[in-house]
């Protein structure tokens, strides 16, 4: 006879794993990956390669760490690509790395490029290197005379948005394998305890 505490651990394990498959839904998996947009032109790469799918630490901590770079960085629009071939390169996890991007989409791209670079200058006037404030980006701006090719001069905003998109992804990166540990080590005490 089955103990009743078996089968009510059990019964919580399949709601949690129903419950994360329900989550999981509109991330790539190994049968869809040749729908999506950008990662379609490499399905039968990604099929091939069992590390890109698997949910074991060693490949949930670099999907962590390098998407929270990648969704931090000014890189719009190259951020999937970018994310699929860091996680064939660090044997990170598809999915996650995947849905990190979506950190930066149309609502808050506006306040992390921002923070971006607001930390890059901070920095590099740290270190000496004197940025000028793009006109543009000044409360003060005269929008009536606006060009379109004034649009080029916001070319330089870039090197302090990549330093400060870099500070703020490492950052963020290393809190989410920090809690990412934490939880998982929570996770498994419970079961040790029960089984002894």
């Amino acid at each position: 006879m089955i103990p009743p505490e078996c089968t009510d651990s059990k019964e919580i394990r399949f709601k949690r794993i129903r419950r994360i498959k329900r989550w999981m839904r509109p991330l790539p998996r190994r049968s869809n990956v040749h729908k999506y947009p950008v990662l379609k032109w490499f399905s039968s790469t990604a099929y091939k390669r069992s590390y890109l799918w698997s949910f074991k630490g060693s490949a949930i901590k670099p999907a962590l760490f390098w998407g929270m770079i990648v969704s931090f960085s000014p890189l719009v629009g190259l951020q999937m690509l970018i994310a699929f071939f860091i996680a064939l390169a660090m044997r990170a996890n598809l999915p996650v790395i995947v849905a990190l991007q979506w950190i930066s989409n149309p609502f808050t791209m506006g306040p992390i490029y921002f923070a971006d670079y607001k930390i890059g200058c901070t920095i590099l006037n740290l270190v000496g290197y004197k940025i000028e404030r793009n006109p543009i980006l000044s409360s003060d701006y005269d929008w009536a005379h606006f060009k379109f090719k004034d649009l080029l001069d916001l070319l330089d905003t870039f090197p302090p948005m990549f330093l400060g998109g870099s500070v703020l992804g490492i950052f963020f990166g290393v809190v989410s394998v920090f809690l990412y540990k934490m939880l998982a080590k929570s996770y498994q005490s419970p079961q040790i305890n029960s089984k002894s």
